[in-house]
């Protein structure tokens, strides 16, 4: 496995629900997007505490940000801070 410089890579979104990991994972599969979940190992031993952050390489972010454009966060976890953005 080749190791990733983590430097050409940015956050999207920040993610604290196990469900919208698993969907966001189908959707950037699916477009053959270059990415890795930060803290995706950690939150769910820490009952999702901390936020799990998704990071695309640079020259496809503005294409997932288009991408998730419309995406909903499920509101278990953090929920208040979308809902007052």
């Amino acid at each position: 496995m080749k190791t990733k410089n983590t430097s050409d890579f940015e956050m999207v979104l920040e993610v604290h629900n196990a469900g919208d990991r698993v969907f966001l994972r189908s959707i950037l599969d699916a477009e053959g997007i270059d990415y890795f979940i930060l803290g995706e190992t950690v939150a769910p031993y820490i009952f999702n505490s901390v936020p799990m952050r998704l990071m695309v390489r640079k020259e496809q972010a503005a294409l997932v940000r288009e991408l998730l454009e419309n995406f909903v966060q499920a509101h278990a976890y953090g929920g208040l801070t979308r809902m007052l953005d």
